[in-house]
């Protein structure tokens, strides 16, 4: 998305709205959290549909997104008010491709890319005719971002599984899990592996000198069913470069797939702000987890 220059300018979106970041937001650096960034776009997309929809989609029909695309392009802060631009760039009896793009003081610190689509008794359906309708008054058509046509490769085989408990705060209005609260649950997957060990959430993330930015996140959703009391989630290697790492998490209800993840993370040097090699400790942790050729 972010090779898509129209992206990062305020005046391509027809639609803005003013959102407030947490103090509970921010991360052990002090930035805004990648899922709270997250949670930032969701909002600000809630809000625009709640504007345009004149009415409801229907009875027991959920629209809710099949695929997320976001990129963090630079650091939030606290407490400084974001704007969120959104824009829809099309809609067929498919799904409605909705971009929106967060910007604070003067630049575009994120952009995501979501794919809403019509759900009942948890399985994707087609938008209603009348919806598409009410939407396409809303239209700035562009094209969508080359994320959006991406398959995920093959699962990492040696990936590292625990269980997750659900707990009553990750559950939304609809009695579903909830965008944020899923990707948060990614995000405990990711985290786990930027730690010494694994097992202490007071370390700063990595060693050696680095941080870590969480450059991009892609999330494709599989199902909409009521939680279970215990959801497994498997957190792999996907792909390693000098300074990158490609890590792939997938949450399942029991034996079925209810979303899967790539996260593009980048280690960085607090200097400079540029990429840096991974260190090296980290790497020989990582490597043991890359596919198995």
């Amino acid at each position: 998305m972010r090779r898509q220059g129209w992206r990062q300018a305020r005046e391509a979106y027809g639609w803005h709205t003013t959102l407030a970041p947490r103090h509970a937001d921010l991360d052990l650096l002090r930035h805004l959290n990648n899922a709270a960034v997250i949670g930032l776009h969701i909002e600000a997309r809630v809000r625009w549909l709640d504007a345009v929809l004149l009415q409801p989609a229907g009875d027991g029909l959920r629209l809710r997104p099949a695929g997320l695309w976001t990129d963090f392009l630079a650091e939030g802060t606290y407490p400084e008010a974001l704007e969120a631009g959104v824009a829809l760039l099309c809609v067929d009896a498919e799904a409605a491709h909705i971009a929106t793009a967060l910007f604070q003081q003067g630049r575009c610190i994120g952009l995501q890319h979501t794919e809403l689509a019509a759900w009942q008794d948890g399985e994707r359906v087609p938008l209603p005719a009348a919806l598409v309708q009410q939407l396409r008054l809303h239209e700035q058509p562009r094209p969508l971002p080359a994320e959006v046509h991406a398959a995920f490769g093959a699962p990492a085989t040696q990936a590292i599984e625990e269980l997750l408990a659900t707990r009553y705060a990750d559950v939304d209005a609809e009695g579903l899990l909830s965008d944020v609260a899923l990707a948060r649950y990614l995000e405990h997957g990711r985290s786990r592996w930027w730690l010494d060990g694994g097992a202490d959430p007071s370390r700063l993330p990595l060693t050696g000198g680095v941080d870590v930015m969480v450059a991009h996140i892609a999330l494709r959703m599989h199902r909409a069913t009521p939680v279970p009391v215990t959801w497994r989630l498997r957190t792999g290697v996907q792909a390693l470069g000098r300074s990158s790492v490609v890590l792939r998490c997938r949450l399942f209800d029991g034996a079925a797939l209810q979303a899967d993840s790539e996260a593009v993370l980048v280690a960085i040097d607090p200097a400079t702000h540029r990429p840096a090699p991974l260190p090296e400790a980290v790497r020989e942790r990582w490597s043991a987890l890359l596919p198995v050729a």
